[in-house]
């Protein structure tokens, strides 16, 4: 009787501690994020794993007819699936039938590594009235002359490419930023395009993504530094961090000049900010997020194949409205595309 009491408060005890510790992982990757280098590294895991538990846990409670404790492994699925996951659930957008719609398509063509045939398909498939491309590069011809079949302005600049059925009124590049003594891209363009909705100011942004800081952590052995307790420390973790900061930086620039538009705005691209991002929420909270608000799932954009993170993003003022949101399904890139359907609110 005593082994049989021990064994049920060890195991209440242990699902307590579970929903204790997703909160905390919460609490640590919104609040704390890319201020300290392992919850900025942890920003870009996946987080499916936090649900392993859940299983065993709930069948260890109803095994021991613990039911009243079923509430903490309905408690973690809820946090692990809606703020940490990022899933979202919305009853279908109701458009104003007698309105014009806007339909924004955003990808992040991984330098045309895979070719650009699937890209296009894309292109054709959703249609859009406007596309915003980035990390263009490679055999550049093969994308742009297919577009301007199809679009009356296409507009490359670096890494950039827009097309569009509108007429663009303005193409702005900015200035560098100064970031740690250097001048550096702040990797976004912005136009201002006149559509049926009215005159709107549209960034096409990028910022740095983490690949190489998180790619310096895995020299050696992550797992290895995890366990010898060097996330006490900034071990290795410099190119992260200034990465971080670079990042950071940039996401400012492209949001301090969207403040100024005495236009409504839309900002679209690979923001490489991932679900509770502290950068994220600091810059763009003032914006509806078109997945947050007309999307459905859990919108996952990279990378193709296995994705688990929602990098790739559209923003808008609330002078606009999302009416619709859809993630792509090709395998042209390492990312999926991003279409939002926009009416003036």
């Amino acid at each position: 009787m005593r082994a049989s009491r021990l064994l049920r408060g060890v195991v209440v005890l242990t699902a307590s501690l579970y929903v204790a510790s997703i909160v905390g992982a919460i609490l640590l990757l919104r609040f704390v994020g890319e201020r300290w280098w392992p919850s900025a590294a942890g920003l870009y895991l996946p987080r499916l794993p936090f649900l392993l538990p859940l299983p065993i846990l709930a069948l260890a409670l109803a095994a021991l007819k613990l039911y009243r404790q079923l509430w903490t492994q309905v408690a973690a699925g809820l946090l692990v699936l809606f703020p940490l996951m990022g899933l979202a659930i919305h009853w279908p957008t109701a458009r104003k039938a007698d309105a014009p719609v806007v339909r924004l398509l955003s990808y992040n063509v991984d330098s045309g590594s895979l070719g650009y045939p699937g890209v296009l398909e894309e292109v054709d498939r959703f249609s859009p009235d406007i596309a915003f491309f980035q990390e263009v590069g490679g055999p550049v011809d093969s994308l742009a002359q297919p577009l301007k079949a199809r679009y009356s302005t296409v507009i490359q600049t670096g890494q950039f490419m827009m097309a569009t059925r509108y007429r663009v009124a303005s193409e702005t590049n900015p200035e560098k930023v100064l970031y740690n003594g250097r001048a550096r891209s702040p990797r976004f363009t912005q136009y201002r395009i006149e559509t049926p909705l009215g005159p709107i100011a549209f960034y096409n942004i990028h910022p740095i993504s983490p690949r190489a800081g998180l790619y310096t952590l895995r020299i050696g052995g992550l797992r290895h530094k995890l366990l010898a307790g060097h996330w006490l420390t900034s071990f290795d973790s410099s190119t992260l961090m200034s990465e971080t900061g670079l990042r950071e930086a940039q996401v400012h620039e492209f949001t301090q000049a969207a403040a100024r538009e005495t236009l409504p705005v839309v900002i679209a691209g690979d923001t490489n900010l991932p679900g509770l991002s502290v950068i994220l929420n600091e810059n763009l909270s003032g914006y509806q997020d078109g997945f947050a608000s007309a999307g459905q799932g859990f919108g996952y954009t990279f990378p193709t194949g296995k994705a688990w993170m929602r990098i790739d993003r559209v923003f808008a003022t609330a002078t606009l409205k999302f009416v619709g949101f859809q993630v792509g399904r090709s395998t042209a890139s390492d990312h999926q595309c991003v279409v939002a359907d926009l009416q003036a609110r």
